[in-house]
């Protein structure tokens, strides 16, 4: 097993993707309970699908297959989740873990490369006579073709699972990493850890840890994960704000302050991978080649509660939803607000934006 320590501030935070990405279809759980897929050339919406059992209820980016045949959205107050084909636009498989006497909620779904079996991170109550029991954080691998829990795994003693842990599976199917206070990376087939990327560790004495508790992490590219974490000033004992690069594939991370601390929690990178956008309830657009924020707006649309961002396919235009029937359409370089898009209903899951051949196979499948 390896520790990988804090890199020195020394590196240069590349680009990652060399072009612009081709225009989307987002999809996303609106209520009381339906998907809504918007098409981001035509900025219209162009299709719906009904839910079995509710709203979406889930705290992290939608769990998919790299090939986005397969979509799992949590469901009925976070007790189901429901398998979405988005080719055939219907939900065609479901599963459901709670009994008459004990409720397990869902908070995170990591599903293997085809989509049978599934990291289920759960937790659960047991309903007594006269109080309820709340357990511990579980991990769950649930078998989907045979409908079943097919092992409750037993974690090493250091691994311990919280609120808004992230899941992935890696792309060869070997190694489940668990992203929280710090990164562990599991063997899926014993369980055992292969290795551990240590970020809460200070970079160098006197520097203060960084801190990625309740960061949603983002996907650039199969792999490659961005963040943002908070830290202290060792000289001034001052919060700082700043972003963090998980490279899964080489286990490794990078990271670079942005400055004093900003009131953000959510990142997304522009498809040239010139520009980051931090957020939301501050807001910075980045430029990643000299890691200096180059615009900055404090309380970002004060008021409201915000969640996502997207920047465009042509990255200069970055769309912001979050609690509300709207999503927000501002300029990717100076923050002005071009236009609002209804909705129709409240938003209940973060948009997630599909490869438009996902969508369009339909017309080939029916």
């Amino acid at each position: 097993m390896r520790t990988i320590r804090l890199a020195a501030i020394l590196f240069v935070l590349l680009p990652t993707l060399a072009s612009a990405a081709e225009p989307r279809i987002f999809i996303m759980g609106v209520w009381p309970n339906r998907l809504r897929l918007f098409d981001e050339t035509s900025e219209e919406f162009v299709g719906e699908l009904g839910l079995h059992h509710g709203a979406v209820t889930t705290y992290t980016v939608t769990a998919h297959t790299p090939d986005y045949e397969r979509l799992f959205f949590v469901t009925d107050r976070m007790e189901s989740v429901e398998v979405v084909d988005p080719s055939r636009r219907e939900v065609v498989d479901e599963l459901k873990i709670s009994t008459p006497g004990r409720r397990v909620r869902i908070f995170a779904v990591a599903p293997n490369a085809t989509g049978n079996l599934l990291y289920l991170h759960a937790r659960g109550t047991r309903l007594e006579n006269d109080r309820f029991v709340r357990e511990p954080f579980e991990l769950l691998l649930y078998d989907l073709d045979a409908h079943e829990v097919k092992e409750t795994v037993r974690l090493p003693d250091e691994v311990k699972l919280d609120f808004l842990d992230t899941l992935t599976v890696s792309r060869d199917g070997g190694s489940l990493f668990i992203i929280g206070k710090d990164v562990y990376e599991l063997s899926t087939e014993t369980h055992e850890i292969l290795d551990v990327i240590t970020w809460s560790r200070p970079s160098s004495p006197g520097y203060g840890s960084v801190q990625v508790t309740g960061t949603v992490f983002t996907e650039s590219e199969p792999g490659i994960l961005y963040g943002t974490y908070q830290t202290t000033d060792p000289a001034l004992h001052k919060s700082m704000s700043g972003l963090v690069r998980l490279d899964l594939n080489t286990k490794r991370f990078e990271s670079f302050e942005l400055g004093p601390a900003l009131n953000v929690t959510s990142f997304s990178l522009s498809p040239d991978g010139a520009y980051g956008f931090a957020g939301i309830g501050d807001m910075a657009v980045i430029d990643m080649k000299s890691r200096r924020i180059i615009v900055r707006k404090k309380n970002f649309e004060r008021g409201r509660t915000n969640n996502t961002i997207i920047v465009s396919a042509d990255g200069t235009e970055i769309y912001v939803t979050g609690v509300g029937d709207s999503m927000q359409v501002y300029d990717a370089r100076t923050l002005a607000l071009r236009r609002v898009i209804n909705i129709g209903a409240d938003i209940m899951s973060a948009p997630l934006p599909l490869p438009r051949s996902a969508i369009t196979a339909s017309s080939a499948n029916r």
